[in-house]
């Protein structure tokens, strides 16, 4: 391996094989999933209407927070969309799994801090950091900071090395640096060996950027889109997240000048955990009876979610596209219910033992996301699934009958699409 010293501050980028490059792209994957989920938790937290504590002026300014940093998570799904596409498109698996909240300090760079935490002042200067593009001043909010390291080997030989970076853009620049590298040394067509015909297009999924890749060109384009979505354009783009959330920020601080007791989101739980860890630090155990339940099926509403992602990619045959259209249909319909359910939370309390704190949705990670097997076995296994959620929906009073009676419309299609 080599490095190429990048100008600026960020550290140099480290190029190798062609499992550098699958471990920089595994990592880009769990950054994308990460912080949506980290933006999802604070859109869930926030309330709604002047029925919840807001006057008239905040409760539109809050509704507007919620669609922008909703939107910004949507588009860091599609983010990690490309990403799978782009794995892909040079021979590998989608990567969907991930650390769980909170993410342990060394899995990635020192400056990439990623919990969940309910909207606050602390929270949006936090996001407003990791978005910030690359060469941009700014420190993280305290509340953020960790001991400062660097992620190192003491050889770089066979095993891929870990790419630290202060930005994420940087982090995709090494892909993209390796992309070229690969190129030059395997050629094109070998480095895009995996094709286009088992990743996820615009055919099946209306996301921005999301087409598929087949060659040098179309992945700078797809890396391009990803960084100016991010931290924006060389142009200071409006609508990237950076520019996002330093508007919020901006009608943040002017709401709070007029009443210093705004409160424009719930108080939920830093980091609320399903199950009860060895080490409760910086941690939440939901363990409430209403808030348990209900965490438990939204849970298992985000799991299914990503089973139905996984099995979208690496088809082939006539049928491909006509199936991973049912399976991210079915995918994007449970997103809906996973923030009905989400936004329940938020008003439930946490523990009998932390008065005053609300849960929140902890996004808890099944075990493995590898693909099920196909044809009888995949079906099988989604109908069972599907079955088990529709049937829980209805015994949780904490539920809204109308998720409830969406789950079963989510599931029906689903059976009747799989089975014509």
């Amino acid at each position: 391996m080599n490095s190429k010293i990048d100008p600026g501050a960020e550290p140099a980028v480290v190029t190798g094989s062609r499992e550098q490059l699958l471990y920089l792209l595994a990592e880009a994957s769990e950054i994308e999933h990460t912080l949506m989920c980290s933006y999802l938790y604070a859109a869930f937290s926030l309330r709604r209407g002047e029925g919840e504590g807001l006057s008239t002026t905040e409760a539109c300014a809050v509704d507007r927070w919620r669609k922008t940093i909703m939107n910004v998570a949507v588009e860091e799904m599609g983010h990690l969309l490309i990403v799978a596409n782009l794995t892909v498109a040079v021979g590998g698996r989608p990567h969907f799994a991930r650390p769980n909240f909170p993410v342990a300090p060394g899995y990635f760079p020192s400056g990439v801090v990623v919990r969940l935490t309910g909207f606050s002042r602390e929270t949006l200067e936090h996001f407003i950091f990791l978005e910030r593009p690359q060469g941009a001043p700014g420190d993280d909010n305290r509340t953020f900071n960790q001991k400062s390291y660097s992620r190192r080997q003491a050889v770089r030989g066979l095993m891929p090395s870990a790419q630290d970076y202060t930005t994420i853009g940087h982090l995709y620049e090494a892909i993209r640096v390796n992309l070229i590298s690969l190129a030059d040394h395997l050629g094109e067509g070998e480095l895009f060996l995996g094709g286009a015909r088992r990743q996820v297009g615009p055919d099946v999924v209306d996301f921005p950027g999301v087409t598929k890749i087949a060659s040098l060109e179309a992945a700078c384009t797809a890396i391009d889109l990803i960084i100016e979505q991010g931290e924006g354009s060389p142009g200071e783009q409006e609508e990237s997240h950076y520019r996002s959330f330093l508007s919020i920020q901006n009608e943040f601080e002017e709401l709070a000048r007029g009443n210093p007791a705004f409160a424009p989101a719930w108080p939920v739980a830093d980091n609320p955990a399903l199950r009860l860890p060895p080490n409760l630090e910086d941690k939440v155990f939901v363990d409430h009876p209403e808030a348990a339940v209900l965490l438990d099926f939204t849970c298992s509403i985000y799991g299914l979610l990503l089973r139905l992602l996984v099995q979208s990619f690496g088809r082939a045959g006539e049928e491909a596209a006509t199936q991973q259209k049912t399976l991210i249909s079915a995918a994007i319909e449970l997103m809906h219910t996973l923030a009905g359910a989400s936004d329940q939370l938020a008003r439930l309390p946490a523990s009998l033992s932390t008065p005053g704190v609300n849960a929140g949705m902890s996004f808890t990670m099944l075990r493995g996301v590898e693909p099920l097997l196909d044809g009888r076995v995949e079906e099988q296994l989604v109908r069972e699934r599907m079955r088990d959620l529709a049937d829980a929906a209805r015994t949780i009073p904490q539920l809204p009958s109308a998720l409830s009676a969406s789950l079963d419309q989510i599931a029906e299609a689903f059976f009747l699409q799989i089975s014509s």
